[in-house]
């Protein structure tokens, strides 16, 4: 090749560099917060929210995005910050592994970070869940966060996309979100016959001044809506033959049978 042309080459090369290096330098962080509240009050391990007290709350999101002026979807990558967020997929902790939430873990993460193209953004949109391809991988050969064993489901091949605990006065109430119905061994499901992820929308947020609120007073209401007579367990382990799974999933926006996304959730909103 003449030695012009060759450098010539170089030289548009390496402005093709410089304006992907400028691209992504003119990238906004965005970061979304989240909160969780018990009837309007905040979900704390050593405090009470009335008479409730909390012992767990942690779940998984991916597939997240923006949503600009024009009503466009634009994908949000996440940082990889190696113990939250990773792959896409980003864990939300609200449980600090003390006082009433003892059977967790230490440290909290309660706002996903990533990198997105500058625009008017209007709305957001998430999944609650694991993506398919990392939910049936094999744990033990998992990275942060997928390496959680008290998030992961032995018996079901993959991961409890939401797990909230607590008790009150009248009883316990847990619920134990994620795929049943699979079909296959872990590392090896081919199929899962209630996928039991709920695609969130949330219109009216914007990045560096909203918050994504869960509210779960709604969430114990369903709980306790089909729980037998002097029951003093309200629980949700996302059994398809379970009528007390029913008005929990009506509340996380998910067909109780079909285990598919309905887009009817309440437990979510964006606040300013």
């Amino acid at each position: 090749m003449p030695e012009r042309r060759r450098v010539g080459r170089i030289a548009v090369l390496g402005a093709a560099l410089a304006v992907a290096g400028c691209t992504r330098r003119a990238d906004l962080a965005v970061a979304i917060p989240f909160i969780a509240t018990i009837n309007g009050q905040a979900f704390s391990c050593s405090t009470a929210a009335g008479d409730f007290s909390p012992a767990d709350l942690r779940f998984y999101v991916h597939g997240i995005d923006l949503i600009d002026n024009g009503g466009a979807a634009v994908p949000l990558p996440l940082d990889a910050d190696g113990e939250w967020q990773s792959g896409g997929v980003a864990l939300v902790d609200f449980e600090n592994g003390a006082d009433h939430c003892a059977d967790g873990t230490r440290g909290t993460h309660t706002a996903v970070t990533g990198h997105a193209p500058p625009g008017h953004y209007v709305g957001l949109r998430f999944v609650l869940g694991v993506p398919f391809d990392r939910n049936h991988a094999d744990p033990v050969e998992a990275e942060p966060p997928l390496n959680l064993g008290r998030m992961h489901w032995g018996w079901q091949g993959g991961y409890k996309f939401f797990r909230f605990e607590g008790e009150d006065t009248t009883g316990a109430f847990r619920l134990h979100l994620g795929s049943t119905g699979c079909e296959g061994t872990i590392g090896h499901i081919t199929r899962c016959g209630r996928p039991n992820r709920t695609a969130i929308r949330l219109d009216g947020f914007t990045p560096g001044r909203s918050t994504v609120r869960l509210e779960l007073a709604p969430l114990l209401r369903a709980l306790q809506a089909d729980a037998p007579p002097g029951s003093r367990t309200f629980s949700c382990m996302s059994d398809v033959d379970d009528r007390r799974c029913h008005a929990p999933f009506a509340a996380l926006g998910l067909d109780p049978v079909t285990g598919a996304s309905t887009g009817a959730q309440v437990l979510f909103s964006a606040q300013a």
